[in-house]
């Protein structure tokens, strides 16, 4: 018996430490940040067993190869490379001024920039609601959503009754939710919604014991497509709290309603993520429609994901912070910034550029929220601005810059939105929505409270300590 248990000792000893190394070969041979490969392998060395479920949780990096084929990979890239777009080269001086962020987000996500847009924004999610149901039921071909919550409550079930009627009236009805963000959508719902049609998938479903090599890896985009003609985006997702608020205060977001060629862009980075989840890709053309509304709105609809070859928005960003002139205003729930966006920030702050950002007062994710205070010292020294939203909780992930350019999407400024989380912006080049979206800022920031520098350096001790702590885990949140 003894002997038994010496063996079995033996063998589970010997598999522990190959894992191990291993996993020290893989991120070393992965070339990633110096700090963090260090970080890693120390983590793997000194911190036994849970150093190695840590690394193969959060650590792993996630490739495209290990959820399409190639010959599916090369269909869509083929797909994509020749859906039917509208000519857009109108000229245009903004466009020329912009010329090098449009080359930079269509050489590493093959988006074109597209013409002819009508596009609405909207900060209230009871009006967003009522406008996309409205949307919904008069859809005649199709209806594709994708979310990374959805919830079974008011919201929920509004949101699902719709889809339910079009999907038996004939309609073609896709969803996909993320496995992790819509734990509380009802078993009973999803069967409710199959059993009328609608197609639907989670996304990197979370079971046991596979869920070690997705957990990390969560689909944050809020997009509905209807008939490819209307397209919707932004940082809504379906769930009371979206509409209704919190118990203190208003939930305050931006989303935005697209009309015109854009929708294509948007239907493109649906299809993909549908043929990940079926292994399957549509190509109707009744799925692509060319469509105009005479306004002369350029923007770029732009996907990035772990399993993309760059971490584009985060790119898009990065450009457009190092060469604004003038202002910059920022909106963003999570502000754990990368170095790279951090310097930006500092550095456009420092030559002169009015850079301000808003973040929350109260934060939804307590741990989140005291990491983001961590990042402000050499933000406030710099002369950023730091406005904390007081009305509720601000969960907007915009940008703004010289009133010109304005983004709207999903991605948090954070790590995990730049590296880990499938996220979709759309990039605006037109004056008139850059100065709507610079109005509500304005308007926005007389909620706010003014984060000081003296202030932020005599907050108490063990906060301190807990913000120092939480940035530690960053990169997870």
């Amino acid at each position: 018996m003894e002997l038994f248990e010496q063996i079995v000792e033996f063998i589970f000893s010997s598999a522990y430490w190959y894992l191990t190394f291993a996993s020290i070969v893989v991120v070393l041979l992965e070339n990633k940040n110096p700090v963090r490969t260090v970080a890693w392998v120390l983590l793997l060395l000194f911190l036994p067993y849970f150093g190695l479920l840590l690394y193969i949780v959060f650590g792993r990096s996630f490739k495209r190869q290990s959820r399409l084929s190639r010959k599916m990979h090369s269909q869509l890239t083929h797909l994509i490379n020749t859906t039917r777009t509208h000519d857009t080269s109108a000229n245009d001086s903004l466009i020329a001024t912009y010329q090098p962020l449009i080359k930079l987000l269509q050489k590493t996500t093959k988006t074109p920039l597209s013409a002819n847009h009508k596009v609405d924004i909207y900060t209230d999610g009871q009006t967003l609601l009522t406008d996309m149901l409205k949307d919904i039921e008069s859809a005649k071909h199709h209806i594709h959503a994708e979310y990374y919550i959805i919830e079974s409550d008011e919201t929920g079930d509004a949101f699902k009754n719709a889809l339910i009627k079009k999907a038996q009236e004939g309609v073609k009805v896709r969803l996909i939710y993320d496995d992790l963000g819509s734990w509380r959508l009802k078993r009973s719902s999803i069967r409710e919604m199959k059993k009328a049609g609608i197609r639907l998938f989670s996304f990197f479903k979370i079971r046991f014991p596979f869920f070690t090599t997705k957990l990390n890896y969560r689909n944050h985009r809020k997009i509905v497509i209807i008939d490819g003609k209307i397209g919707y985006l932004g940082g809504f997702n379906i769930a009371d709290r979206y509409t209704k608020g919190l118990q203190w205060g208003i939930w305050r977001d931006t989303h935005i309603r697209v009309q015109g060629n854009a929708v294509i862009n948007l239907q493109n980075i649906f299809r993909t993520d549908w043929s990940y989840m079926t292994k399957k890709v549509f190509r109707n053309d009744a799925y692509f429609p060319i469509s105009s509304t005479g306004n002369n709105y350029f923007m770029q609809i732009v996907g990035s994901g772990p399993d993309m070859d760059w971490q584009t928005i985060m790119q898009g960003y990065l450009h457009a912070i190092m060469n604004a002139k003038h202002y910059i205003y920022i909106q963003t729930p999570y502000f754990l910034p990368n170095e790279s966006i951090a310097n930006a920030i500092e550095m456009a702050a420092l030559r002169g550029v009015d850079v301000q950002l808003m973040i929350p007062f109260r934060s939804d994710e307590r741990i989140a929220f005291e990491a983001s205070i961590s990042y402000m010292e050499n933000i406030l020294k710099s002369g950023v601005k730091v406005l904390q939203y007081q009305k509720g909780f601000i969960h907007s992930k915009t940008m703004v810059i010289d009133g010109e350019l304005s983004v709207v999407g999903t991605a948090n400024m954070d790590l995990r939105s730049f590296e880990q989380n499938f996220e979709v912006n759309a990039f605006i080049y037109n004056t008139q929505k850059a100065q709507e979206l610079t109005q509500i800022f304005i308007l926005d920031a007389k909620s706010c409270k003014k984060l000081s520098y003296w202030r932020w350096k005599r907050r108490p001790m063990h906060r301190k300590v807990l913000q120092a702590l939480a940035r530690l885990l960053s990169p997870a949140l």
